[in-house]
């Protein structure tokens, strides 16, 4: 399978960042990341603190809480007959934009995971969809449905208006399918993973988590989280766009808002990769589930 990359400029930067363009400068790039892709270095993960035993509370004093309670909301109300490509990928359009989806082949309708992706500058829904959120390699095994938001392909996100788009195609698919309410988790690559800080942080409620890769906080504050929201970060050490000392400043602030990060850095540029998405990121949502 032929994988598109997508470079990020320093001109798409101010784009994602509330200044919406249609420049030519968002550019991209037709290399194949698996031809001859070195293995990943460098490999810095946070430590997750090892399991503890708690032990039952001295008397007179209440019990700690209990778990939260599993909750995948109600039931889908269905959609209709869905129309897939050769490759099982669909396409709905929502009063604010289309979106990109697949569902796996697990998927019996029971309460599934659902991974929200949004691309970087110059890419689009249907790309981003095959080599981002549901990468080639681990797409026959996955256990998530995995959409990519559209209305800006070709273009960068506007993190001022276009939450909107993100929010109506997860209503949309949650009445097609059986969208587990505890388990959306939002992924974005550049601009899209500014946008996916954006919105997971000031409405982390709703989300289990956020996977980021070559992008950074912008403005947001991850104070503003009303919950230690999981997060994974993937960045490449020569990223001119989101260099590595702004990137190491924003994981500072992630964990010092007590957020429990899982970081790395590996070798290459601001050039996406689906082997980020496959091997590093996609792996770590098998748990997350928002409270």
């Amino acid at each position: 399978m032929r994988t598109r990359l997508f470079a990020f400029s320093s001109f798409c930067f101010l784009a994602a960042a509330g200044i919406a363009s249609t420049s030519a400068g968002c550019s991209s790039s037709d290399a194949d990341p698996l031809a001859g892709r070195v293995p990943s270095a460098n490999i810095a993960e946070s430590p997750q603190p090892a399991p503890t035993t708690t032990a039952a509370p001295p008397r007179g004093l209440a019990p700690p809480p209990a778990a939260p309670i599993d909750d995948p909301g109600p039931a889908p109300a269905g959609c209709g007959a869905i129309a897939k490509d050769q490759d099982g990928f669909f396409t709905r359009t929502t009063a604010k934009s289309s979106y990109v989806g697949f569902v796996p082949k697990s998927y019996a309708g029971q309460p599934t995971m659902l991974v929200v992706g949004m691309h970087g500058c110059g890419d689009n829904a249907l790309n981003f969809a095959g080599w981002g959120v549901n990468p080639y390699d681990s797409r026959a095994t996955q256990a998530w449905i995995g959409i990519s938001i559209g209305g800006r392909d070709g273009d960068c996100w506007d993190t001022s208006h276009d939450a909107e788009k993100v929010l109506a195609a997860i209503a949309d698919v949650s009445t097609c399918f059986y969208v587990h309410k505890q388990k959306v988790v939002l992924a974005g690559y550049s601009s899209g993973g500014i946008l996916a800080y954006e919105l997971g942080l000031t409405q982390a409620a709703s989300f289990a988590g956020i996977l980021i890769e070559d992008s950074g906080l912008g403005s947001t504050q991850p104070s503003r989280a009303s919950w230690k929201i999981n997060v994974a970060h993937i960045t490449h050490t020569n990223d001119e766009t989101f260099p590595l000392a702004g990137v190491h400043a924003d994981w500072g602030k992630l964990e010092a808002a007590g957020i429990p990060l899982q970081k790395s850095e590996v070798d290459g540029t601001h050039d996406g990769t689906t082997d980020d998405w496959a091997d590093f990121l996609l792996p770590k949502i098998g748990a997350w589930k928002a409270p």
